[in-house]
């Protein structure tokens, strides 16, 4: 991330956007651990003057809406990060670490740029930061019943410093099979999980996926497999995890 660019002339930021950055990467908020960065931008928001909603998602985690009046435009992003936590470092001219890019650092960029704005007289601006978003969504669910609403939503994502119109969806699929354990140097009697699983993930890779002008191919990724519960044990049971981005 580049170093300082000054906020406008006459409209000075009340917040540092650098050092709002180094406080959240600061932070080990890897999926399903997000709290300490809710806390920390609800205090700071709240000293600075918005009205803040802290939204239970789950035990020990909370979406965190922030207006100061019935928000137009919203700016969105999220809080976790994927794992393992990476702590910050930084060179004259560079953040490292984890979420400094998604999306800690756009986090850290909507909460200067609502904080000019509203300096130039725009109050009517929202900040919504959501849990989950690296595993399940489960924040952005939730968030659908938060309001005010604003008419527009600008949500934060790594996309190069350009303004995209478009985002793909997300579907997550979950496979399982069950078969009958035995001994393997009985495998007569037993029936292996495993293998009709990866079958089943033979047929799915093999499918003819739509694809859109605008976002592209269809894509999807195996991320886990597991099953069995010994080499000499036929697999009673198998499981697999799919993600498709269309």
């Amino acid at each position: 991330m580049p170093r300082r660019v000054d906020p406008p002339a006459g409209h000075p930021s009340t917040m540092d956007l650098y050092q709002l950055l180094r406080d959240l990467v600061t932070l080990d908020t890897t999926s399903g651990h997000e709290q300490p960065a809710t806390d920390y931008l609800a205090a700071t928001l709240a000293r600075a003057g918005w009205q803040v909603t802290r939204q239970p998602v789950a035990p020990g985690r909370e979406n965190l809406y922030a207006i100061r009046e019935p928000p137009v435009v919203v700016f969105s992003t999220h809080l976790d990060t994927v794992p393992p936590y990476r702590p910050l470092h930084e060179t004259a001219e560079i953040f490292f670490g984890r979420g400094t890019c998604d999306a800690k650092g756009i986090a850290a960029a909507m909460v200067t740029a609502a904080e000019q704005l509203a300096a130039a007289g725009e109050r009517r601006v929202g900040l919504l930061f959501v849990v989950g978003e690296e595993n399940g969504s489960d924040g952005a669910k939730a968030a659908a019943t938060l309001g005010p609403r604003g008419k527009y939503l600008v949500n934060g994502e790594p996309t190069e410093n350009r303004l995209t119109i478009g985002q793909k969806g997300v579907l997550r699929v979950d496979l399982h099979a069950e078969g009958r354990a035995a001994h393997s140097a009985y495998p007569e009697e037993g029936r292996s999980a495993v293998l009709p699983l990866l079958d089943s993930i033979r047929a799915i890779l093999a499918l003819d996926l739509p694809a859109d002008s605008l976002l592209g191919a269809t894509t999807c990724n195996v991320g886990t497999i597991e099953g069995g519960v010994a080499p000499n044990v036929i697999p009673p049971s198998a499981r697999a995890q799919l993600l498709f981005r269309t």
